[in-house]
């Protein structure tokens, strides 16, 4: 199904990709995963959670809040956004009660 975006280099879908692949060849190079223990994950649960928190009902802040261990650990690569934290801040977590990324 396709989907509206700017004309940029990667769009969307190949901008997401190229991160979630980057992150996955290191997983596997300092040996916390294996490629298949990987693929596994992804196929039960990346695209299932993501969405999950798009639609508001999961909680957004607690993921937000534990960011700062990656930050630590692994770098500015792991720092979030300012978008996060402004919809954290602004109660568009998800959760019980809470509005969803689109405000529902």
């Amino acid at each position: 199904m396709p989907i509206r975006v700017k004309d940029v280099a990667g769009f969307a879908v190949n901008r997401m990709f190229l991160i979630f692949l980057q992150e996955a060849v290191r997983l596997v190079d300092e040996g916390v995963a294996t490629v298949e223990d990987i693929d596994t994950a992804c196929k039960l649960g990346l695209v299932i959670r993501w969405a999950v928190r798009i639609d508001g009902r999961d909680d957004l802040a607690p993921g937000l809040a534990g960011l700062g261990h990656p930050v630590r650990a692994y770098g500015e690569r792991f720092r979030p956004p300012a978008l996060l934290k402004q919809r954290v801040r602004a109660g568009f977590v998800g959760g019980r009660g809470g509005k969803g990324w689109r405000g529902r």
